[in-house]
């Protein structure tokens, strides 16, 4: 595997749970210690990156409520400069029915609220749901906000109109929310992943402008290994690859290893035509094309690159890794990347720079190696290549 250039960074008394880019070298980042008397602040904070990833310098924070709880998700919106997140409302706030915890910040020049919205309608409890998952469409008109409890209970997924966050669908799933995502060629399919299915629905414009989500398919773990799995991550790349993490939930010999693995799932070709040719692609049915195993242990965090050509994952086992997106092969590993399992990392825009975060209080800037955008290209002109000599040789 190759070898790069990678740092750490001190995020000093601030545990990051969530990160983004606002541009290829301003990192957008969200944590703190919650509702707590922890005396760790709650905040959102922005850092310029050097290209090498060598150095960050930190620009703009906002210190949030000690008494809300600490920003777990982000997603942002770089062309008009905003990001959403979750935080819930303090306690007497959230007993009087107003945890706005759908929110909306610009970070242009410094972190001001635009606005918020509340989609939890549970009542107050020890086990009161909070925002686990926040997901822009690729056209920026919707956001989907995955909520859930601690224990996995009364997962939904409400689907908002952004950045009015007017409401448009509620989605439950059954079993416990761990991702979503939307994806395919047109953006037209949004995967909800819990972690005992694949709930693959397709998005259809209904009567003035709102959107139907029309279950197509729902795919079980596959057999993977002698032990059971279960979902982790789901994410859609450009070439309409939706990308699965599965890690092992059980082990039945003391001391086995907890694997994890990666799943690339398709549209599959409809039946041949009875002419010997396959028909048009069936839009409604994914099937598994590639799987890999990834790590001894279960992977907590992934990410897709925006040109669809690499996948990155935090493992919890300390380590980072990025893998070809297509055949799954590793391409790059850091060893003790942190000191406790990542909780957060992203390719920035142009995928030059991945950064890995942590509660251990560090971020990790690792440059990608110029030479991955080229190796799916270089291995097809291989292959070509060795067809080609390969007949020349059969014909003598």
């Amino acid at each position: 595997m190759t070898r790069t250039s990678h740092r750490a960074h001190p995020t000093t008394s601030f545990p990051v749970y969530c990160l983004d880019w606002a541009d290829d070298q301003t990192l957008l980042m969200g944590g703190g210690g919650g509702a707590s008397r922890s005396g760790i602040e709650n905040k959102l904070k922005a850092c310029k990156v050097s290209k090498d990833g060598r150095n960050v310098k930190y620009t703009t924070e906002l210190r949030l409520s000690s008494e809300e709880d600490a920003p777990m998700t982000m997603a942002v919106d770089r062309k008009s400069g905003q990001l959403v997140t979750g935080i819930n409302s303090a306690e007497a706030s959230v007993k009087a029915g107003s945890n706005e915890h759908c929110r909306v910040y610009s970070y242009q020049d410094e972190f001001a609220l635009v606005r918020g919205r509340k989609t939890i309608e549970a009542e107050w409890s020890d086990d009161y749901p909070y925002q686990k998952i926040t997901c822009l469409s690729p056209s920026f008109e919707f956001v989907a906000v995955g909520t859930t409890t601690n224990s996995g209970t009364e997962g939904q997924v409400a689907i908002l109109r952004f950045p009015e966050l007017e409401p448009v669908h509620v989605l439950r799933p059954d079993g416990e929310l761990v991702d979503v995502d939307w994806g395919g060629a047109d953006g037209d399919w949004l995967a909800i992943t819990t972690t005992s299915a694949l709930l693959l629905y397709r998005v259809k414009e209904g009567e003035k402008s709102d959107r139907k989500f029309e279950l197509k398919q729902t795919i079980s773990p596959p057999s993977l290994d002698a032990n059971p799995v279960i979902y982790r991550s789901a994410r859609f790349s450009q070439d309409s690859i939706l990308h699965a993490i599965l890690n092992v939930s059980k082990v039945k010999n003391r001391g086995a290893p907890k694997k994890s693995f990666v799943v690339n799932y398709g549209l599959a070709p409809l039946p041949e035509d009875g002419k010997g040719k396959e028909k048009a692609t069936d839009l409604d049915q994914w099937d598994i094309i590639t799987r890999r195993e990834v790590a001894s242990k279960q992977i907590t965090v992934f990410d897709v690159s925006g040109n669809g050509k690499l996948l990155a994952y935090g493992c919890a086992d300390l380590s980072v890794g990025i893998l070809d997106a297509k055949t799954l092969s590793p391409l790059l590993k850091i060893l003790h990347a942190h000191s406790f399992p990542p909780t957060a990392l992203r390719f920035n825009p142009s995928a030059t720079l991945l950064v890995s975060a942590s509660a251990d209080h560090t971020i990790r800037a690792i440059v990608v190696p110029a030479s991955f955008d080229g190796l799916s290209m270089t291995v097809i002109l291989l292959v070509a290549l060795l067809t080609l000599i390969l007949a020349l040789l059969l014909r003598r």
